[in-house]
Parts: C-alpha cells; structure tokens; sequence
C-alpha cells in the first residue's frame, strides 16, 4: 500500500474504520443515496485505497491527524490513452479549503503518478468557478486547456468545467519549485 508524505497531507488507504465516513463523504452522490449494487461497489472500492486497481488509484487525505478528504487517479484502458491520468480531489469540508491541502495533495499524486505509474500526461477538471482549484493547478504547472461545456452533471443541470493538464517535460520542469512534498 502506498503511503505518500507531504509538509501537511498525507496520501494513503482509507483505514477499515474511516470506510464508513468515505462512503457518505465522497462524491458524487452520499452512499445513502445510492442502489445496493453501487453501494457494494463504492465500499469495495473505498476498502482497496492506496493501491493501483485495474484503473484506478484512491487516496485518503490526511491532515493533522484525521481524514479531510479524498483524491483519485483514473486511467481506464477503455477510456484514455496509455499513460494518460485523470486526477479528482475532494476536500470534504469547507474549513479545510484554501489553506493549500488540495494543492499538495495534487502536487503528490502527480509526482506519484510519473515516477511510479509512467504517465505521460495528468490531467484535471474542476468547475470553471472554483477559482481556488484553479489557482492550485496552474501553480502546479498544469497549463490551462480550456472549457469543456455541460460537463458535469449537477443537481441544477450539467456544469461547464475548466480543462488542465501537466506533461511530463511540464513536470520535470515544475516539480522543482514545488514544495518538497514527496
């Protein structure tokens, strides 16, 4: 199980007893919400955290001792090219927002990602107004790619989300101003 250690997060499983608090935490909807087989599904996939599955990899986030939130890594055979990772972070509560959490749990997950899963590319979106994640990308070297239009469905109807993305020359040349956070 991969543990990745940063100034201020921590990247790792989620631990047995912390499942239950993921599995109503995490988006996009709360597992109450969810059928039985979805519900199964979502707990399996919380209970494997921390390491490479067939497409994907889920890390808690831990600050100051407990769970803040969550970020994945997707790279599906069956929906991206090789070496190409889709990254989704989710920090749960809006106390643990803007104080750089999300930022150095990106910076470590990327760096995971090219120099233990190969990628060639990392990629993000996030909603064209959360301005805060925005920020946190393009500090990071994730260059701006555009918007992808009635993106993401919400309960007010699809979202448009912000495109980014980091290549591994962008990141060999970035990761060097990062904080040390791996």
């Amino acid at each position: 199980m991969s543990r990745l250690r940063g100034a201020e997060v921590v990247l790792r499983g989620f631990r047995p007893e912390e499942v239950d608090l993921a599995m109503e935490r995490m988006s996009p909807v709360p597992a109450s919400s969810l059928d039985p087989v979805a519900r199964r599904e979502r707990r399996e996939r919380i209970s494997r955290s921390g390491a490479r599955n067939d497409w994907e990899v889920l890390f808690a986030i831990e600050s100051g001792g407990r769970v803040v939130g969550d970020v994945q890594a997707r790279c599906s055979s069956h929906a991206m090219p090789p070496g190409v990772w889709e990254l989704g972070i989710e920090l749960w509560d809006e106390a643990d927002r803007g104080r750089g959490l999300g930022r150095q749990a990106v910076a470590l997950v990327a760096s995971h990602l090219f120099s233990e899963e190969a990628a060639i590319r990392v990629q993000a979106t996030t909603d064209v107004g959360n301005a805060a994640m925005r920020r946190a990308l393009e500090a990071l070297g994730f260059g701006y790619e555009g918007v992808l239009r009635a993106y993401m469905p919400t309960p007010k109807g699809p979202a448009d989300y912000a495109m980014y993305g980091l290549t591994r020359s962008d990141w060999e040349t970035a990761r060097d101003g990062w904080t040390r956070t791996s």
